[in-house]
């Protein structure tokens, strides 16, 4: 318990360390309410719906998600028939028909730009439609592929030779385009799930391929008799290879054990006295914002020089809704403990955060004065210490320390494309997330109302063609068992004539 003890020990110069930015917390449009029943639930929908907007509402302020996938054919360049690089997300192909884009991803190398084919589909909250899409994106790579002989690949000719004219359904050519081939495409992939707060820790153990629950005893005896009767009640699915994750999600979920233990042992401190536990939203959100502290971390030394490719690379789960949104589906009694009176994080909670995630570096330190070094570099370090610059590119480093990305959580999200056009990727759906249909099937317990979307990415290595559809399955069932058997999220429809939303 010798770090718990060091935990329980922070200087205050320390913890009140972090400078107070300028950015204003976001108002909500007086002329923009959702007329929802007044649960904490709802309350907590209501302010994330609300802080999006301005002061008319934005067309997609919430989207419809259960999973959406971008597999990635890095070493198929296209370019136009001039020779020209095209711009990043630029549409090649569209299939309206079945849901899915085949685009350009543009990249810096040092002799230049270069553009990537990458298949895109649409956001798909039904499992037949999101098959139906991934099962279409195979069928036009496997075309590429049968053509990987001539060079370049003349798009407009390759949809013809497929059966398609540039007019007719499914395949629209969008951007003419010349490829040059390979002989077959190994995508790199990302998958993105619309996530309740709740079921985040949940996420992370499945990652690391525990199956349990977390309040499911951890004796052997009862792990059999969870699969026994896993297997007699449900039909066999293949499990997703997600062993790159087990070490270093393995180690996080150890942490956030002590976490807890932690906050059983000074909730007074931190303002949440009448609670015996957090819930599962803020377990959720705790444990995401401690995997983000521990993916960027790099310890004081040569490796900080080390240059990566991009900062969304440190994390293999990546956060699309902003954090600062996350923090608005907390109940409201943690909310009002997180927050201080300037609307920024309270330190007791950056503090418990910081040494929760990261204390293990200060134990491990051999004298008082070098562990009185990583206690500073922890709070006043920089979120991503290391250099970041793409081939060809000059390097860059994002100078922001954590505890200002902690203290300004409450209110916005530094973390960010939009604070930083570094940040690629990061935080770019800004107020938009996923909505719990009424329909949704499971009414034995109560369910969050809306879905946090996260990326996950380097998951079960390169599919091969011919086999996309059914690599998709497993998402599906990954996401099925993750989120519940026929829970779905759906985008409310904003009325504007009664300026309310209507969940339907």
């Amino acid at each position: 318990m010798r770090e718990c003890k060091i935990l329980q020990r922070v200087t205050a110069s320390i913890a009140a360390s972090s400078k107070r930015t300028t950015m204003s917390p976001r108002v909500a449009g007086p002329d923009w309410f959702c007329n929802i029943s007044k649960t904490v639930g709802n309350q907590a929908l209501q302010r994330y719906l609300i802080s999006g907007f301005s002061k008319t509402p934005r067309q997609g302020t919430v989207i419809q998600r259960a999973i959406g996938v971008e597999l990635e054919a890095p070493n198929w360049e296209v370019k136009t028939p001039q020779g020209k690089s095209f711009k990043k997300y630029a549409p090649l192909v569209r299939d309206d028909e079945n849901g899915f884009t085949l685009s350009a991803d543009e990249y810096l190398m040092p002799n230049g730009k270069s553009s990537n084919l990458e298949f895109v589909s649409d956001a798909h909250a039904d499992k037949d439609d999101f098959l139906r899409s991934v099962g279409s994106m195979d069928k036009l790579a496997r075309h590429l592929e049968q053509q990987h002989q001539e060079n370049p690949i003349v798009l407009s000719d390759l949809l013809k030779k497929a059966g398609e004219s540039e007019t007719t359904s499914p395949y629209k050519l969008e951007n003419k385009a010349h490829i040059t081939p390979r002989e077959t495409i190994l995508p790199s992939v990302q998958v993105t799930m619309g996530v309740p707060l709740g079921k985040i820790t949940s996420l992370f153990y499945k990652l690391a391929n525990k199956q349990e629950k977390l309040e499911e005893p951890s004796n052997e005896d009862a792990v059999e008799r969870l699969d026994l009767e896993t297997s007699n009640n449900r039909a066999p699915v293949k499990k997703l290879d997600i062993s790159s994750y087990e070490n270093p999600v393995g180690e996080l979920l150890a942490r956030f054990e002590l976490m807890k233990n932690m906050f059983e042992e000074r909730r007074v401190e931190l303002g949440l006295n009448d609670a015996e536990k957090m819930s599962p939203p803020l377990e959720g959100f705790s444990t995401m914002i401690a995997y983000y502290l521990r993916s960027s971390f790099v310890p004081m030394g040569p490796q900080r020089n080390q240059k990566r490719q991009f900062p969304k690379g440190l994390f293999p789960v990546l956060a699309k809704t902003p954090f600062h949104q996350m923090f608005e589906l907390l109940p409201d009694h943690e909310i009002k403990a997180i927050r201080d009176k300037k609307g920024q994080m309270n330190p007791a909670w950056v503090e418990w955060f910081l040494y929760g995630a990261l204390g293990e570096y200060v134990t491990k330190a051999k004298s008082d004065e070098d562990q009185e070094k990583v206690r500073e570099d922890i709070f006043n370090g920089p979120m991503l210490p290391q250099k970041f610059g793409e081939p060809g590119e000059k390097e860059y480093r994002i100078k922001l320390g954590r505890s200002e990305w902690l203290r300004n959580l409450p209110m916005d999200d530094l973390l960010t494309e939009r604070n930083n056009p570094k940040l690629k990727g990061m935080g770019v759906f800004s107020g938009k997330g996923d909505v719990l249909a009424e329909e949704s099937v499971d009414n034995t317990k109560e369910l969050e109302t809306y879905a946090p979307v996260f990326e996950l990415r380097s998951i079960n290595g390169s599919p091969k063609t011919g086999t996309w559809e059914s690599w998709a399955e497993g998402y599906w069932n990954f996401y099925e068992e993750l989120v519940g058997q026929g829970v779905r999220y759906k985008t409310p429809t904003p009325d504007k004539r009664k300026e309310r939303c209507i969940l339907q």
